[in-house]
């Protein structure tokens, strides 16, 4: 039986490579243009996920990969709540996402993968609401790990400094060191892709930088 990935952010960057990397293993990817899904217009996931759920298909869904993200650096002095509410506007979109496609999930005893940043451990100078948007995802899948009971697995993949488009804008932005260098969306991807088919794993954080995949402290681990 073919298997189903759905990836928000799919068509560029991390969640290009892990759709690629997927369909080489012989998934089926789906991953929506902004038309299709806009996270940053409220409503927009649920009217995708009751699309989803009342198909004729009725899909079932191994794997949601919340990927998509956007960059974003001003200093203290500059922020105003529209700044925070922008950046939490797509952490809310992505948990509707994820709570309304939650049936398909069970029904395939299924995984989310949540991409953040090491930025939710670290604020860097600069990016105070990315920092703290991305450490609020960390904190959602780690309690739906610990509480969910349906047979999903929830984890978080949280890479530094990576060559993509946005990667090019946290450089020119000051948001890493000037001679920071950054690991291929591929190295990322690997991790996604690996913790999506062990099976098992769930609660991980697992950080991704220069290449090397390494467990956070945030790792909730049941023992």
């Amino acid at each position: 039986m073919t298997k189903l990935a759905l990836i928000t952010g799919g068509s560029r960057g991390i969640g290009k490579a892990t759709a690629d990397m997927l369909r080489e293993g012989a998934w089926e990817v789906v991953a929506p243009t902004r038309g299709e899904l806009d996270l940053s217009i409220y409503g927009s996931t649920r009217y995708f996920a009751s699309a989803w759920n009342m198909s004729p298909l009725c899909p079932r869904l191994h794997a949601l990969v919340l990927c998509a993200g956007d960059w974003f650096s001003a200093p203290l002095s500059k922020l105003s709540e529209s700044d925070y509410l922008k950046q939490f506007r797509m952490f809310l979109a992505h948990e509707s996402l994820m709570c309304s496609l939650l049936p398909r999930l069970v029904e395939a005893r299924g995984c989310v993968v949540a991409v953040a940043s090491t930025r939710a451990f670290i604020g860097g100078v600069e990016t105070a609401p990315y920092s703290v948007a991305k450490a609020a995802l960390v904190v959602l899948m780690q309690g739906f790990a610990r509480e969910y009971g349906g047979g999903v697995r929830f984890n978080v993949v949280a890479p530094g400094l990576t060559d993509t488009a946005m990667g090019e804008r946290v450089r020119a932005t000051g948001g890493c060191k000037p001679d920071a260098i950054a690991q291929s969306a591929s190295a990322v991807a690997q991790v996604i892709v690996g913790l999506i088919e062990d099976g098992q794993s769930s609660g991980r954080v697992v950080r991704v930088v220069d290449g090397v995949a390494s467990d956070a402290r945030w790792t909730w681990n049941e023992s």
